[in-house]
């Protein structure tokens, strides 16, 4: 009997690693190639943790898309988040006005990074955008909430060092 589960065992474990791709689709590994759990620093790895919830607004025909919702970011798909990011901010309205113009991304500048600063409060509370100075604070609204979930530690950390590492160049 205990062969029996073992080797039921080991099969059921065969089947369900040959189920996972490394070349994309539902069951890519997103971890970066190097095995490790968690989000990792390469896009692939951010979007399937966290990016990807963004779509329930930012994306054409969104359901939770309001009239204020900033109009030029699509996560519809990894593709159109990855291209969307490398532009600024536009469409916001009312206290987010001031944010028009300000880069979601800001190479190797984590701390200036708008889409950094929309899901990490710390980066929220400390960003100074000296070019666009109403862009601050009060202006910068916390999407986490609108998500519904936080992002965990470990996203922010990956998305902070892919940032610093020079972001849109994976």
């Amino acid at each position: 009997m205990n062969r029996f589960f073992l080797g039921f065992a080991l099969t059921a474990g065969i089947a369900a690693t040959a189920c996972t791709s490394t070349t994309g689709g539902a069951g890519a590994d997103t971890t970066g190639g190097d095995g490790a759990s968690g989000p990792q620093p390469h896009f692939a790895s951010l979007y399937a943790d966290y990016f990807n919830k963004c779509g329930q607004c930012h994306a054409p025909g969104a359901v939770g898309a309001t009239s204020t919702t900033e109009k030029s970011l699509d996560f519809s798909t990894q593709a159109t988040a990855y291209a969307t990011l490398s532009g600024n901010a536009s469409g916001l309205t009312g206290n987010q006005a001031g944010c028009n113009g300000v880069a979601f991304i800001v190479k190797d500048k984590p701390a200036s990074s708008l889409v950094l600063a929309v899901l990490d409060s710390a980066t929220r509370s400390a960003i100074a955008l000296t070019a666009t100075p109403s862009c601050d604070t009060n202006a910068i609204s916390d999407m986490a909430l609108k998500v519904g979930t936080q992002p965990s530690a470990e996203f922010i950390g990956a998305l902070k060092t892919w940032i610093q590492n020079g972001a849109l160049n994976d």
